[in-house]
């Protein structure tokens, strides 16, 4: 049998093999747990490339952010690379270019498991407002066409039933196991280099639009009246270049420079647990999220959480037990949540200890199981 994973990001070698990530450990061990199949990785990366390791054959279609022409020729491969492989089950992991995906897989008689990671209101929101209505009602074709679901939250799993009529049957509700290197065990030194005299506020992520990070600069007015030694950490593993620049520019305009620092050297995703553990606090301001799974790493950790009041982050936050929720760009609902937690210890414990117990939930989950089994059923 022959099965087609196709991603939105690239296939890196290094990564594929060493890589903690639970993206690139689910895809390992459901390779590993269906050795005798043969697997075609789909992604994007910045050039065209091809390698094979033992069954599995690696292609990277070369596309471009931000050029609408690469864009165009991507979907345009994605739609016939599948046609002429000729797969007999194909996963997608990518809501906004599953509609030429769905195509072919009518065209081959395939089975489609469709894998949504992110809010489809978010991504429709990158769809030109003329063809946003024609966009959807294709992508409700294609979520229609897809044998399986598997949706990253419960408000996602909502989403697909109320907004695209999809059969509750049909959606299963999918969690990504945290990686074993998230523990309350992880060295501290960090902090020394970081901010050794004060309190360290973190937030890791794509600096895109998405994660509201404008909402915690605007939070940080407040915050440095109350903690003058604080300073907030950006650990940002890529970057919208626009955005980027609005978010320096704000920093620039409110003279907060000296509060924040900006960490865009992304080498490896095993530094991150380094960065959690000398938190004294994790925060993601987001305005949209499928889930949040740096908020599970950060809770694996041990460091109180506080998360905006919707998406899948609803799902992982109990509010007062093991985190803090607040309202999406509300400023001084998220400097109050920051206040509360650096101010009062006991709280502290309190949502460390819940963080903790909520981990050890999410450490047993296991996609790659939960994939063999609808593949082969």
């Amino acid at each position: 049998m022959r099965i087609m994973i196709i991603k939105y990001s690239f296939w890196n070698y290094e990564r594929f093999f060493k890589s903690n990530h639970p993206e690139y450990a689910t895809i390992r061990n459901l390779i590993s747990l269906n050795a005798s199949h043969d697997f075609i990785l789909i992604g994007q990366g910045r050039r065209y490339e091809h390698f094979r390791i033992g069954n599995t054959q690696i292609y990277n279609l070369g596309y471009s952010d931000g050029n609408k022409f690469s864009y165009l020729l991507y979907l345009f491969v994605k739609l016939l690379l599948p046609i002429f492989m000729r797969p007999s089950i194909i996963l997608d992991m990518c809501v906004r270019d599953l509609i030429p995906t769905a195509f072919a897989s009518r065209v081959l008689r395939a089975k489609l498991i469709s894998l949504i990671g992110s809010e489809i209101w978010y991504e429709l929101s990158f769809i030109p407002k003329p063809l946003k209505k024609i966009y959807k009602s294709l992508l409700r074709v294609a979520f229609h066409a897809s044998n399986t679901i598997l949706a990253i939250s419960e408000s996602v799993r909502k989403e697909l039933i109320e907004d695209f009529a999809i059969s509750p049957k049909k959606v299963i509700v999918y969690r990504y196991k945290v990686s074993e290197i998230f523990n309350p065990y992880v060295s501290k030194d960090l902090k020394k280099k970081l901010n050794p005299n004060g309190p360290i506020v973190l937030t890791v992520c794509r600096i895109s639009p998405q994660k509201g990070l404008e909402y915690l600069i605007e939070a940080a007015l407040i915050l440095v009246q109350k903690f003058p030694n604080i300073k907030f950490v950006i650990k940002a593993y890529s970057s919208i270049p626009n955005y980027r620049r609005k978010l320096l520019k704000l920093i620039n305009d409110h003279n907060l420079q000296r509060y924040f620092k900006i960490i865009e050297e992304f080498s490896s995703y095993e530094e991150i647990p380094k960065y959690m553990s000398a938190a004294d606090v994790f925060v993601l301001p987001s305005i949209s999220e499928g889930l949040g799974l740096v908020i599970l790493e950060a809770m694996a950790c041990g460091v109180p959480v506080i998360g905006s009041r919707m998406g899948g982050i609803s799902d992982v936050i109990v509010n007062n037990y093991n985190g803090l929720l607040v309202q999406p760009r509300n400023v001084q609902d998220l400097a109050n949540a920051i206040i509360a937690v650096l101010s009062n210890e006991n709280l502290r414990c309190v949502l460390s200890n819940g963080a903790l117990l909520t981990s050890i939930h999410a450490k047993q989950n296991e996609l790659s199981s939960l994939l063999t089994k609808l593949i082969f059923t």
